[in-house]
């Protein structure tokens, strides 16, 4: 999840741009009127900071307006949300920092990288960029040294050979960095193609809603989704560290106090021990039939600044062998999440140097991998993460490597149409599908409608999703480390096509209790029947360290909410949560695991709209359902006689980022503070 600051650390450096110097434009045409304000200041200070760190970067003169400027925007945001949230999640000032952040460095770049006589050009080009971008991170307050040292080092390789062959000029950069925010301002030609699809499909003539219900004879699947082991947690460090994952030093100063790691994992930000995984497979095996186990990502920890082959490729093959060692002859299917690679996030093309190269990972999980997996599946996996596999006649897996879609993958900026392939492929294998009367489930880790997805993609994978609405039966997703659900809609007519189920995390991180999803699926139609829920409370089971945790059914889908659990069951699910708040309020819980600190803030009124709209958005730039919903929502919250207090501790308001006056103001007092400072 963190390409935030791992961008600004390297791409503050390295940036990976076209040889033109394109200056970002600061006001959109089609920006509403709160939009061109923040885009129209932000450019105006991104341009004085550029001129002002060119001049520095030839003379060396810090001038009076530089330190101003800098120290002004060094208070400006939280070091910690940058790094720790993603894109659209951010507070209006962080977001605005961003912007910022993002054009000024662009220029800088560009005009000293990209031009022969620019200060960072030439064979030294690396060891500055290097210094340049430890520079930034200081000025601009971005993270302790250690943090930002560990992101220069590992991604600047991959990021200089970016820049050097990138497709992506500067002005698409910062927009599809930035996609659901006033700081998108431009469009790129190769940045939105469109797939071929087949048109043979008999034309969607309502929502999908033959599923059948729930039977005792249901296949069951087990889901286990964002492990995030830390090899290097240790119970009792500090948890409240200043870099953006703790847990694992200081315990001399920490054990004993309330800043102390747990046990058994902890709520603050810090990943999952060894020991709490292997009690969440041990109760599954105790608690759960598992016909099939599906992992679903993310088996690395947050650490992004210091991975390594070696320590990413342990990792994967100690989880690997234990998932195997709990399940037996279980078998096991598995997709890449974007923490698996060295350096984190990075998932390149085909055909790129092997120094700068994601084959050594897929090979490695190919042979993880290949005990569960049948030798076809070589070929996709070794070209890039992605397979199919067929377990039974007449029932297929497509497991897909969804970091193509993602906005803190730098090789999205290196070109936009080498991620066609994989979703061409995926086309044609859910075709061969149809035509051989298979039922499909899709693996994938990152949900299509989440911030960090590119909407381009998410649109074709959406288009996919339609047309074969009658041949996929399921889509399992992980990423977001919460217990939800997904709805997909054809785009013309707005039917409802497919659910993604999402189930939550096995780690901590953050503020959740760890949790893995069993499923009921009927065993003719491999539709989703019901699933279960299963967890600890992450305060209880701290409290006796000595003990294993007592895991527990949280909640059982058909029993809390609907036996329908068709995609027309489900959409008209989200409507009876708009309808009524204290059913929104319980599916709210749930989905944050009801967590101690979570349920103890509690969830208001836009913290409820934004759960409810995550729900009913698949891709960003189609909001329809989502704004129809969050109106229901509040009117019926404004007919209750009384609503939950609390704060808005679920900060993820369904992808796209929209600032009310409120923010307009507090954001015009912090910007027009650091322009009337010259």
């Amino acid at each position: 999840m963190r390409g935030i600051g791992i961008l600004l650390s390297v791409a503050l450096t390295c940036g990976f741009l076209v040889v033109s110097a394109v200056n970002l434009p600061g006001v959109p045409v089609d920006f509403d009127v709160d939009d061109k304000i923040l885009s129209a200041i932000a450019d105006d200070i991104s341009e004085r900071l550029a001129t002002e760190y060119i001049t520095f970067l030839k003379t060396g003169v810090e001038t009076p307006e530089f330190l101003k400027l800098t120290n002004q925007l060094a208070k400006s945001h939280s070091p910690r949300d940058i790094f720790t949230k993603n894109m659209p999640d951010l507070e209006p000032r962080d977001s605005f920092f961003m912007c910022v952040a993002c054009r000024s460095v662009m220029r800088v770049l560009i005009r000293t990288i990209r031009e022969e006589e620019g200060e960072l050009h030439g064979e030294n080009s690396s060891a500055l960029m290097k210094d340049f971008a430890m520079d930034v991170c200081r000025r601009l307050n971005l993270q302790t040294d250690e943090v930002c040292k560990g992101f220069i080092d590992s991604n600047q390789p991959t990021v200089e050979y970016i820049m050097r062959n990138s497709e992506s000029d500067s002005q698409s950069f910062c927009s599809l960095f930035m996609e659901y925010s006033f700081c998108n301002t431009g469009s790129n030609e190769a940045y939105n193609w469109t797939l071929t699809v087949d048109n043979s499909g008999a034309a969607l003539s309502g929502p999908k809603s033959d599923t059948p219900r729930y039977s005792e004879d249901d296949i069951r699947i087990c889901q286990f989704s964002d492990i995030h082991h830390d090899p290097l947690y240790v119970p009792g460090s500090l948890a409240t560290c200043a870099e953006p994952m703790c847990c694992q030093r200081h315990k001399d100063t920490a054990e004993g106090t309330s800043e102390a790691a747990g046990y058994w994992g902890d709520y603050r930000d810090c990943d999952l021990p060894w020991h709490a995984f292997e009690s969440a497979l041990d109760s599954a095996v105790a608690n759960s039939k598992c016909d099939y186990v599906y992992q679903t990502g993310d088996i690395v920890d947050h650490m992004g600044w210091s991975t390594s082959v070696e320590k990413n490729t342990d990792v994967l093959t100690k989880v690997s062998q234990r998932f195997n060692q709990a399940f037996g002859d279980v078998p096991v299917y598995p997709c890449i999440g974007n923490h698996e690679p060295h350096p984190l996030n990075l998932f390149s093309p085909e055909g790129v140097p092997n120094e700068v190269s994601t084959t050594w990972l897929y090979e490695h999980l190919y042979n993880d991998w290949s005990k569960w997996l049948p030798v076809e599946t070589k070929e996709t996996i070794l070209k890039g993460g992605y397979y199919t596999v067929v377990p039974k006649k007449g029932f297929r897996i497509i497991a897909l490597n969804s970091n193509d879609c993602y906005t803190d993958n730098f090789w999205l900026y290196h070109s936009g149409t080498d991620k066609i392939p994989q979703l061409q492929w995926f086309h044609d294998t859910l075709l061969k599908a149809e035509k051989a009367g298979e039922y499909v489930h899709v693996l994938t880790h990152i949900p299509s409608g989440v911030g960090s997805c590119w909407s381009v993609w998410a649109r074709e994978f959406n288009r996919c999703i339609t047309r074969f609405s009658a041949t996929i039966s399921g889509i399992f997703t992980g990423h977001t480390h919460k217990d939800e659900m997904f709805v997909y809609y054809s785009e013309d007519e707005g039917h409802a096509t497919a659910v993604a189920w999402t189930g939550g995390a096995v780690t901590t991180y953050s503020n959740k209790n760890p949790n893995y999803r069993e499923y009921a699926v009927n065993s003719k139609t491999y539709t989703v029947s019901n699933h279960w829920t299963w967890m600890y409370n992450l305060t209880a089971a701290n409290l006796h360290p000595d003990e294993q945790p007592e895991w527990f059914l949280e909640y059982e889908f058909i029993k809390e909410f609907t036996e329908d659990l068709s995609p027309a069951g489900i959409d008209k699910l989200l409507d009876e949560f708009a309808e009524n708040p204290t059913l929104m309020r319980k599916y709210w819980r749930f989905r944050v695991t009801s967590a101690d600190p979570q349920v103890n803030g509690g969830c208001d009124r836009n913290c409820l709209a934004g759960s409810l709209c995550r729900a009913a958005v698949t891709i960003n730039t189609q909001r329809g359902r989502c704004e129809e919903l969050r109106a229901k929502l509040f009117a019926s919250l404004d007919n209750e006689e009384s609503t939950t207090p609390g704060d808005d501790n679920d900060d993820e308001d369904g992808g796209a980022s929209t600032l009310g006056l409120l923010s307009i103001g507090s954001l015009l007092t912090i910007v027009l503070s650091i322009r009337l400072s010259f």
